[in-house]
């Protein structure tokens, strides 16, 4: 029993100082690219853990994503690089930037939430329904807007080809509904509106199924449903159970786009980034991770400018 009870204190001790390591890398992003005007925008974990959990170490993070406007991304980049941020990858879509922290958690820096083709969910309509918190952390904050959070998550239970492990996810989206007190007509409507219509019905289908939740079947009645739709929904459906973490279980997803012809498009561009991912890690290596072309270009753009400084 005592080392029971010293196993659980060991674990909240963890959850609760990888909950202050997540705080305080937030802030350092947060004043490091706000300094230089650029605004920042927790994403999931990052912004849950700060408004939808009383214990911030119950939502515990293995990274910390944020987005900022697509025309600030490169310089984005460097500036975090300047400060001790080392890169380590591309994201598979050119959408997001890795980065080992100075802190030790890993961030990733966004300039849109899905990738190209993907949905409809521009990063500067997202920063335009955005609240600005300068209180919780003592640092500028552009907190997400609850309808944009909701649609996030949706699309993130698609995108990330889960199927057996969705119950945390369903839990979340639960957790969010009713701090914000999203209305299931409200929030049918934003998801039409963001082209996750198709995204929604497999995802609160099943949860109805599932959950206990009365927002599932309520949200999922005031969804545009029809034939098609159900006949796609449920094509998704066995496929995500067929090919779960297998090469093709991106196919579910791309089936589940605004629609048929926009997934057909989203999945080409798909095969062409990992066919080119696939180059990189091939030229580069997978030691210590390889650099994208917007890496590149932040980092020639810093050595230009430390070469300049020194001949000064």
């Amino acid at each position: 029993m005592r080392s029971a009870s010293v196993d659980c204190s060991r674990d909240a001790l963890r959850a609760f100082t990888a909950s202050v390591v997540a705080r305080e890398t937030l802030k350092d992003v947060a004043t490091v690219l706000g300094a230089r005007g650029i605004p920042v925008m927790p994403l999931k974990g990052a912004l849950f853990q700060l408004f939808l959990y009383s214990d911030p170490a119950e939502r515990r993070l293995s990274d910390v994503d944020v987005l900022v406007p697509e025309a600030c991304f490169a310089e984005a980049i460097e500036i975090l690089m300047q400060h001790g941020y080392r890169p380590a990858s591309a994201g598979p879509s050119w959408i997001e930037a890795a980065f080992e922290s100075p802190r030790g958690l890993p961030v990733d820096l966004h300039r849109r939430i899905f990738c190209a083709r993907r949905y409809r969910m521009p990063t500067e309509e997202q920063f335009a329904r955005a609240t600005l918190d300068e209180a919780r952390l003592g640092v500028a904050l552009h907190v997400q807007h609850p309808l944009d959070s909701l649609a996030h998550l949706v699309g993130k239970v698609v995108s990330d080809h889960v199927h057996a492990e969705v119950t945390a996810r369903l839990e979340e989206i639960e957790r969010l509904v009713d701090h914000h007190g999203i209305g299931p007509a409200a929030a049918a409507e934003h998801l039409e509106r963001c082209g996750l219509a198709r995204a929604a019905r497999y995802v609160f289908r099943r949860a109805a199924r599932e959950r206990e939740h009365g927002f599932h079947p309520t949200v999922l009645r005031s969804l545009p449903g029809g034939a098609a739709a159900t006949l796609v929904v449920g094509l998704a459906g066995a496929l995500a159970r067929r090919f779960e973490r297998g090469p093709l279980a991106p196919l579910s997803a791309h089936l589940l786009n605004t629609s048929l012809w926009r997934g057909a498009s989203s999945l080409l561009l798909a095969v062409a980034y990992a066919g080119e991912h696939a180059r990189l890690r091939h030229a580069r290596g997978r030691r210590g991770g390889y650099w994208a072309p917007f890496f590149s270009v932040a980092s020639s753009s810093a050595r230009r400018r430390a070469s300049s400084a020194r001949a000064v």
